[in-house]
């Protein structure tokens, strides 16, 4: 029993010395390595054998801490020679392609495998996610030659946003690029898009053919931005993407099928492993067909152990078996711990081993089928409560109806769409037409009736701000009071851990105002507020099926729980205005001001005008008329004034209405923050205008791989001859301002909000191509 338990704390130790990868601000200098490994190996040699156990404990914490930061470092070394560079590659094409052959060009992304640049094979494979936009259509297995533009992978970087920098390194998708030439070098796909090619004029004769698709193969990409919505604000996506759920569903299926089957053949053929191995066999048959995507690979692993542990007789707890399957995953991929995926997956098993065991259903309903309704409305709301600190911290929201829609989509899903999907591959790989056709009829027509109820449901979707965040573990808190009956006797002390978690709720803000210019890429979006109510200086651009208002602006916005009173809107450009139908949406209360007459402005934006908002005054300098388009020489031009510091905001400001600014206000045009104007474009920020401003700190809003270069090479050395200080947030990512009366800071996010070692590595590469 010692050596269990002595293996399972070891575990939990090799396990927390990957944590801290997830908050490191830099990882280790080789010199930091190098220095900690010698420390660890002379006190392996000087302590007494007595203590040898308790160092085994530390040895492991600290190898853990090595080996994560040893393996992310090797694996960036390994991306960085290829950045931003032509090269000629051979690749294995990855992924599988489930598009329809068409004559119009939609490109896409697709995986690839180089295993050879510039006629030199490699070591080890570089994944590189190309964009793809030629006629002829990469399968599975097949070899390319390609010319690329390459180039790193680079996300937007803000609070309550989705952190695509860290994802991109868990999933090993750093490197993106662009075709330049083509060249199929061996047209042989391989046997997993064979059975795709077999299975798509089947789904492709189906309305919900992108879920049947994620059902099948793991594909997601042709699911459908409107039923993406539909199942996340219902609390039911986790069902469509595949996981423990559907390996354990392919593992009963395939066992109960043998055992039908070994029910007619005499017992002394029997063997009692065969329908496990079978079983076994089928599910990693499955998650190979879907690509050995992390929850796959996760749940084979935790199948096989239960399997191996089974075989052997030994009898552990699930807490152990999660706590070894965890290590074992680090071991293999330290920068697993970075993925969402990976926290959601184990967070759910712990989460359901716990409500069993601390909160278990009572014995006279635990088997009787009568109580089924009973026992799945105690999976589902315990699993609700429990799951909320790890929903708030992905989603930063929950749905309202999540109990009931799952009470209906588990039991649709799990005995109806997917074994139709099982059954109907089966028949597609016989060749029964007929019979495949209609378990594939099934599986869409049980998505139909699933989605009919879905949007029926579809009510209410809570967007939780941050400051709630450590109320959600109250449903942990609650299990254990009831379990163990601490409520009798230590109310007091609860009443105080009640009180920890909701002081954020009535913490005192350490700012008078704050101005936030957000990471939107090229455009531009600041957000200035008090805490609670916020106007916004333009709002980002449009980009056809997405905007920066829905991924950038309005997840800021609910992240720090701001009704948004006024938006000013500096011209008519798609970069600054892309966002404002969808904004007026959701707070239609809002007033507007521009420098176009053709807006419906509540407030023109006229030079000599001034609004009062709050403690602030927003003193507007130009433009002297309204216009019918606002152009870059009619953006709307704004000193933003607390009595003791100014910020201009100044649009897309030209050079000649800098001249004409100087020429009318001269010293009254000094701020202590600059926006610069224009993205730091060479047709704006002249000497002139920024001798005037006189500002302290410069602020650019662009994006990484601009095609304009902006800011320009010639720009930023004027800044720099002048000695202004300036940030740009292709570097920086979002840029936050705090005024407190006589004080004021500046952070960024990558430097001083969340500082972290992706987040740095990506600040740290070059803007430009």
């Amino acid at each position: 029993m010692r050596q269990f338990c002595s293996l399972d704390l070891l575990a939990i130790m090799f396990s927390l010395g990957c944590l801290p990868l997830l908050f490191l601000p830099h990882l280790l200098s080789d010199f930091q390595w190098y220095f900690i490994a010698i420390i660890l190996v002379i006190f392996a040699l000087v302590v007494p054998a007595k203590l040898r156990w308790y160092l085994s404990i530390f040895v492991v914490f600290v190898l853990g801490i090595l080996w994560s930061t040893a393996y992310s470092k090797q694996y960036l070394s390994s991306i960085l020679p290829y950045i931003d560079k032509t090269l000629v590659v051979k690749a294995k094409v990855q992924n599988i392609n489930t598009r329809q052959a068409t004559t119009d060009i939609e490109p896409y992304y697709m995986s690839f495998s180089v295993f050879s640049i510039s006629d030199v094979t490699l070591s080890n494979d570089i994944l590189i996610s190309v964009y793809w936009d030629n006629l002829s259509m990469p399968k599975s297995g097949q070899i390319w030659q390609l010319t690329l533009k390459t180039k790193v992978v680079h996300g937007y970087l803000n609070e309550g946003g989705f952190d695509s920098q860290r994802f991109s390194i868990a999933n090993r998708s750093l490197l993106s690029a662009k075709v330049i030439d083509a060249k199929l070098l061996d047209d042989k796909s391989n046997l997993r898009q064979s059975i795709i090619d077999l299975a798509l004029p089947y789904i492709d004769l189906f309305s919900y053919r992108g879920i049947l698709l994620a059902l099948a193969f793991g594909d997601r990409s042709q699911l459908d931005d409107s039923l993406r919505t539909v199942m996340m604000q219902t609390g039911v996506a986790h069902l469509m993407a595949i996981s423990g759920m559907h390996i354990l569903l392919v593992f009963g299926l395939s066992c109960f099928f043998v055992k039908t089957v070994l029910f007619f053949i005499p017992k002394r053929f029997i063997c009692f492993f065969v329908p496990i191995i079978v079983g076994w066999l089928c599910a990693l048959f499955y998650a190979w067909l879907t690509g050995f995507s992390p929850p796959t690979l996760r749940a084979i692993l935790a199948l096989s152990i239960w399997i191996y542990l089974r075989y052997k007789k030994h009898q552990i707890s699930a807490w152990q078996k999660v706590n070894r399957i965890i290590a074992l995953l680090l071991l293999f991929d330290p920068l697993m711990i970075l993925s969402e995926s990976f926290w959601l997956s184990c967070y759910a098993v712990i989460s359901l081993i716990f409500l069993f065991e601390w909160l278990p259903i009572p014995q006279e309903i635990k088997h009787k089928k009568r109580w089924y309704i009973v026992r799945l409305l105690h999976l589902q709301l315990g699993l609700t409560l429990l799951l909320l600190p790890i929903e708030l911290f992905i989603f930063h929201g929950v749905s309202a109806v999540s109990i009931l829609t799952n009470l209906i989509a588990i039991p649709i899903i799990s005995l109806c769409t997917f074994p139709a999907v099982l059954f109907a591959l089966a028949f597609t790989l016989m060749d029964c037409f007929y019979i495949a056709l209609w378990w594939w009829m099934v599986a869409d027509k049980s998505l139909e009736l699933l989605f009919f109820s879905l949007n029926w449901l579809n009510l209410l979707w809570l967007n939780i701000p941050s400051d709630f965040y450590w109320l959600s573990f109250l449903g942990w808190l609650v299990v254990i009071i009831i379990r163990t009956g601490t409520w009798r006797c230590f109310r007091i002390t609860l009443l105080v851990i009640f009180m920890l978690l909701v002081t954020p709720l009535f913490e005192h803000q350490h700012y008078r105002w704050r101005l936030d210019m957000l990471d939107v890429g090229h455009g531009l979006a600041i957000v200035i507020h008090d805490g609670t109510s916020a106007i916004l200086y333009d709002t980002g651009a449009n980009w056809g099926k997405s905007s920066a208002m829905e991924r950038v602006i309005i997840p800021f916005l609910q992240w720090h729980n701001l009704n948004v009173q006024g938006v000013i809107i500096s011209h008519q450009h798609n970069d600054h205005v892309g966002g404002l139908k969808l904004l007026q949406q959701i707070y239609p209360k809002a007033w507007l001001m521009s420098s176009s007459f053709d807006l419906n402005n509540d407030y023109p934006c006229l030079a000599g005008n001034r609004v009062n908002w709050n403690e602030l005054t927003f003193d507007i300098l130009w433009p002297n008329k309204l216009v019918e388009y606002a152009q870059n020489e009619d953006s709307c031009v704004i000193q933003v004034t607390d009595g003791h510091f100014s910020v201009l905001l100044t649009g897309d400001l030209e050079r000649n209405q800098e001249y004409q600014l100087v020429t009318k206000y001269r010293n009254q045009l000094a701020s202590t923050i600059l926006q610069i104007p224009h993205h730091g474009s060479t047709t704006s920020s002249s000497y002139t205008f920024l001798n005037h401003v006189k500002a302290v700190k410069s602020l650019a809003s662009t994006s990484r791989y601009n095609p304009w270069k902006l800011p320009s090479h010639k720009v930023i050395t004027r800044y720099q001859n002048l000695h202004l200080d300036y940030y740009v947030t292709a570097r920086t990512g979002q840029i936050s301002l705090f005024f407190d009366k006589h004080t004021w800071k500046l952070k960024t996010m990558r430097g001083e909000i969340k500082p972290r070692w992706y987040h740095d590595w990506f600040g740290s590469l070059p803007i430009y191509e």
